[in-house]
């Protein structure tokens, strides 16, 4: 099974995808683009002055996601569960916000061109969000992060990507509890996708309820 681990920065992806290592059978965990790119100092600004140039650099970031690929590939072929830390969704989203904060009008150019790439996709797509409030103080912990990467607005425009994503389903997940909390709430959608996937499709209720979801706070 491919799981995705998705949010903006400092949402938790990273502390949730580690956390899943331990309850899942020998995973491989897909670092985000950051990390897998051979050279993350030839990686795009966080936002380009023009949408052409901006596609430019979602070109290079689809790059490090052919890289990223075919570690996934290799670690399916040998029967082990992914876990994507950030997904392909994460550049549609990211450009999606971009275009709306700078008027870009690029977004069905972007969709078009990682849908050329041919990217493999997540059976199931974690979701992390938390408020502005909780973003900024994680953020305050991590020195050098790029206001845009949290900021509210872009954060709104982010999250509004996935109302229609690539990958086929998605589902919500309140990241401001400990991650330890989240583990078991997180483990029981990937559970429930491997019994009977295709059961949750973006922006569809919890089958549990809002109360599941709240229970892990």
């Amino acid at each position: 099974m491919i799981i995705g681990v998705e949010g903006v920065s400092c949402a938790g992806k990273t502390a949730l995808a580690n956390a899943l290592v331990q309850v899942l059978d020998n995973p491989l965990v897909v670092p985000c683009y950051y990390h897998a790119a051979p050279h993350p100092d030839l990686l795009p600004a966080p936002v380009a002055a023009s949408g052409e140039e901006q596609l430019a650099g979602l070109t290079v970031l689809l790059e490090v996601e052919h890289v990223r690929r075919r570690r996934a590939e290799e670690a399916v072929s040998q029967g082990r569960d992914v876990i994507f830390d950030r997904t392909v969704d994460t550049l549609l989203a990211h450009t999606h916000a971009v275009s709306a904060l700078h008027g870009f009008p690029i977004v069905q150019a972007a969709r078009q061109l990682v849908l050329d790439a041919r990217p493999l996709l997540p059976d199931l797509t974690l979701l992390l969000h938390t408020s502005p409030t909780v973003l900024a103080a994680r953020a305050a912990k991590r020195p050098g992060m790029p206001p845009i990467f949290y900021a509210p607005d872009f954060a709104q425009h982010f999250i509004a990507h996935f109302s229609q994503p690539l990958a086929p389903y998605c589902t919500r997940l309140d990241s401001t509890p400990p991650t330890a909390a989240l583990v078991p709430l997180a483990l029981r959608h990937i559970q429930r996708s491997r019994r009977a996937p295709g059961i949750a499709h973006p922006w569809q209720p919890d089958p549990e309820g809002p109360a599941a979801e709240g229970s892990a706070a």
